[in-house]
């Protein structure tokens, strides 16, 4: 324990920061606002830490759950228009049954499943998830298909949400260039700066654009749990009528939640040598989202891009995730009221880039450098990567992941289909390091 709790300290506090960015912007994406996203971010990596299967693991807000819980807000308060208290129980009640399904999945030992999905269909399902992000993100930065454009001058927010975007990408090259030893790069997170950098430059110029809302914010002890009675689904939610309604869209975030975290569980046993409990690991989920659900916050799952970072910066125990999420919880009580200085359109910004980490290029990058559109068993994989790419984006997530692995075995079995491999390119892995946030 002594020998390792420093790195573990270390590595905790630095994921701690990229975490807190990006549980704001996670919130405010899923239309609960930013307080629901930064709980989130805080209490899922403790409960995870604790109870999950995976023993050197992040969790949290994640770009693909996000955009699920996106709909279910959406599709809360146009049911329940003119009923605030009723449009949040009913979101707190799909939150709380996406809980309960994961411990069943759990309980039942449903882990293994994940094996039968082939590696073509999730890498499908993430860069659809990837494409939903930007559609919604570009329809509210243009104010296509109904979405509210940011309030401001609309040049000045497309130009904040591209710098924004672009210095998140540059930063660590930035570091690099100048020199900065990588003893305090690491404390530099690149979503984190930009946010502060970008947000100095709007305040000091008085841009006047839209800046971002808390959401449920609350002022003392009391108010909160006041507010966590009211939001708590209570007899006029929990109907027959109102569970058949939310049922689809738990189901939805199971199966999302479930593919999110044991795929990530496998590519961390890949960095750490180690076996995940995959069955403890929905046991875990389930428990971190329920809690998140009656404090306000809104779902998650395990976290490749933190959990990744907190092997690289020297974490080695289940204590780092549970200290990435104090201080994160920290993080926000201290800057919880600077974040109302933050545009909209740098947070636009922000799940722009989040959603290009959930892309997938590996595959694409060397499909057309090894030239294997000349290959037919490369073409038939590329097929399965697009077809459940634009399922997954444009018509129905679950319908996208089961038809496709249905399709794949029918082509396995009668034309000898293959699945993409585990390295399929100079000994790279295609488990790809940022499939989520």
């Amino acid at each position: 324990m002594k020998k390792t709790f420093l790195g573990d300290l270390i590595a905790g506090i630095s994921v701690s920061f990229a975490a807190l960015a990006l549980g704001a912007a996670f919130g405010v994406m899923s239309g609960r606002g930013a307080f629901a996203g930064m709980i989130a971010a805080g209490i899922i990596p403790i409960i995870t830490g604790i109870f999950g299967g995976t023993r050197l693991s992040v969790s949290g807000p994640t770009g693909p759950m996000t955009a699920v819980s996106a709909v279910v807000v959406a599709f809360a308060y146009d049911n329940f228009t003119g009923d605030k208290i009723l449009a949040e129980q009913f979101i707190t009640l799909v939150f709380l049954m996406t809980a309960i399904g994961l411990l069943i999945a759990g309980i039942v030992r449903l882990g293994k499943l994940i094996e039968f999905v082939p590696k073509s269909v999730i890498l499908g399902f993430m860069s659809g998830i990837a494409m939903v992000i930007w559609v919604d993100q570009f329809n509210i930065l243009f104010g296509l298909n109904g979405k509210k454009q940011p309030s401001g001058d609309f040049s000045t927010n497309i130009i904040l949400a591209f710098s924004t975007f672009v210095l998140i990408l540059l930063l660590p090259k930035i570091l690099k260039l100048i020199r900065i030893p990588t003893s305090v790069s690491r404390f530099i997170p690149a979503t984190l700066t930009a946010i502060i950098i970008m947000t100095i430059v709007t305040v000091s110029m008085n841009f006047g654009v839209e800046t971002i809302s808390l959401g449920a914010s609350v002022g003392s002890f009391s108010e909160f749990t006041s507010l966590l009675s009211s939001y708590f689904p209570g007899s006029g939610i929990f109907t027959q009528e109102y569970i058949l309604m939310a049922l689809p869209y738990a189901l939805q975030m199971v199966m999302l939640c479930y593919l999110d975290s044991l795929l990530t569980a496998l590519i961390v046993d890949h960095l750490t040598k180690e076996k995940s409990n995959l069955n403890r690991e929905l046991i875990g989920q389930g428990l971190s989202n329920g809690m998140s659900a009656i404090f306000m916050g809104i779902p998650g799952a395990q976290a490749t891009i933190r959990s990744v970072l907190l092997y690289k910066e020297g974490g080695r125990t289940r204590v780092a995730a549970v200290i990435a999420g104090v201080f994160t919880l920290l993080g926000f009580l201290v800057f919880k009221d600077m974040l109302i200085l933050v545009a909209s359109s740098v947070f636009i910004g922000v799940l722009i880039k989040a959603a290009l980490d959930v892309f997938e290029r590996d595959f694409l990058v060397e499909y057309w450098k090894q030239k294997w559109y000349k290959n037919k068993t490369r073409n038939v994989q590329l097929f399965f990567i697009l077809y459940t790419m634009l399922l997954t984006a444009f018509y129905d997530l679950n319908i996208a992941v089961f038809s496709a692995t249905v399709l794949f075995y029918i082509s396995k079995k009668f034309f000898k289909a293959t699945d993409i491999e585990d390295n399929f390119a100079d000994g790279q892995s295609n488990d790809v390091l940022e499939v989520n946030n």
